[in-house]
């Protein structure tokens, strides 16, 4: 398996994207209609599949019980909306994806246990490649067709939502149907006080360790412990992607703030992320440690055992635990000065469509629940080891789903805000800046708050 980001940490849509980029509209139309002829639903499929068994709607409720910090995108209040009552699921929907391999099996297979469970009901399901889902997705909206729902991460919601072509959905949803979701996972899904899906499963990062090469007892809890590890032994050493989202983590625990519930950027508000920056450098110049813009260098080097320590998502696991075996464990990022880590959460759920039917709207988010629920959710930990929106789902005892689950706790929604089309970008600039040794950290933090205001007219 090759060592590489997943598609969504490589190709965040720009935000002239929809208005730029588009499909030949032949071939939108043909995958219309390869959609609507890609048949899950027939009654006559259902019956071939009564081996399968039939999946039970999770019937807990109650509150989360992991540790919710409220996301940088400040969720304003509202009047509350009237919430619809569930509805049969009968007639004829159509699904896109961008799932493959074990993603892909999951999805056969819970799609397969809803159709037993309702026999009036006809899934028209089509793959779209993850590199033209969003495109392909809008255009055909905007033509005034497209799926009932689809598919797609969180990184997206915010130009999905400014196209208007993803239809927001708090008066579909039966009562109290988002108490079993990760409510940091709900946040993801949320822009402008309107929520726009449903969560399928959630990526964390969170600290991969060799077991081999490091005993319990030595495992860092702060990042003072992290630092003075390879001065003991270089093998005791960290892997760090240089990027901001993986990254990120490091700023609210030494106390510094991104971004604002107005969208002003706040990280020279206080010498939080200075200082963090700074720790950054001197991680860097340890023995064994590396603070690398090169993804793929950092995993073969921690596949081959040549330090401890490495700081990566869920998405990883088959890749790893292929090469450690046993020997791979997950515990949580380093504490800073301040309190805990706070990575980034993010989201892949059901997203929908405008233009659909009211009826087709409250079915899709129908089944969008259905599909999300707690014994749906095992199946997707279980074959694809994802880590399930629902916070019911069973991981079945896999101590490194486990770990993921228990970062969680400690995470961030990633802000959807439109000021973090930016971000990116400055941010990072900051810190290729610092961790090349060509500008000072306080003077760069300065720097990059004041050109990303400037470029959002802050």
């Amino acid at each position: 398996m090759s060592s590489k980001l997943p598609n969504h940490l490589l190709h965040p849509i720009p935000k002239t994207y929809f208005a730029v980029h588009r499909l030949p509209l032949l071939l939108l139309i043909f995958c219309i209609m390869l959609a609507l002829n890609a048949c899950w639903g027939s009654r006559d499929d259902a019956a071939q599949q009564s081996d399968l068994p039939v999946d039970q709607q999770s019937s807990s409720q109650s509150e989360s019980n992991g540790a919710s910090e409220q996301s940088d995108e400040q969720i304003v209040e509202a009047t509350p909306i009237p919430t619809a009552t569930p509805i049969p699921l009968s007639g004829d929907l159509v699904l896109w994806h961008s799932w493959s391999g074990a993603d892909a099996e999951a999805l056969e297979k819970v799609l397969a246990t809803t159709l037993l469970a309702y026999p009036e009901l006809t899934i028209n399901t089509l793959f779209v490649a993850y590199n033209n889902l969003a495109q392909g997705y809008a255009e055909a909206v905007q033509n005034g067709s497209g799926p009932d729902l689809v598919l797609m991460p969180n990184w997206w919601l915010g130009d999905l939502a400014a196209a208007g072509v993803i239809a927001p959905i708090d008066a579909l949803l039966p009562p109290r149907a988002l108490d079993p979701y990760w409510p940091e996972t709900v946040k993801n899904l949320r822009r402008s006080n309107q929520l726009y899906g449903i969560p399928a499963y959630f990526e964390v990062i969170s600290l991969f360790y060799n077991q081999r090469l490091i005993d319990n007892a030595l495992l860092p809890g702060t990042t003072t412990e992290l630092l003075a590890l390879p001065q003991q032994n270089p093998s005791f050493g960290v892997g760090l992607y240089n990027s901001l989202y993986f990254l990120y983590w490091g700023i609210p625990a030494y106390g510094g703030q991104l971004i604002g519930a107005d969208g002003t950027i706040l990280l020279d508000q206080n010498d939080g992320t200075a200082n963090f920056l700074n720790w950054l450098v001197q991680i860097n110049q340890r023995s064994g440690s590396y603070v690398d813009t090169d993804y793929g260098m950092l995993v073969d080097r921690f596949k081959k055992g040549e330090f401890a320590f490495f700081v990566d998502g869920p998405w990883s696991i088959p890749e790893l635990r292929g090469a450690l075996g046993d020997d791979l464990g997950v515990m949580l990022l380093p504490a800073g000065p301040t309190g805990p880590a706070r990575p980034w959460m993010s989201t892949e759920g059901f997203l929908f469509n405008p233009n659909s039917s009211q009826q087709n709207k409250m079915m899709a988010v129908q089944l969008a629940l259905r599909l999300t629920n707690a014994e749906n959710g095992t199946v997707l930990a279980q074959q694809a080891s994802r880590l399930p929106a629902n916070q019911w789902a069973s991981i079945n005892g896999d101590p490194l789903l486990e770990g993921f689950r228990r970062q969680a706790g400690t995470a961030h929604a990633m802000p959807n805000a439109a000021e973090m089309a930016e971000v990116w970008g400055y941010g990072g600039d900051m810190l290729i800046k610092v961790l090349n040794g060509v500008a000072d950290p306080s003077t760069t933090v300065i720097e990059t708050a004041a050109l990303i205001n400037e470029a959002n007219q802050k």
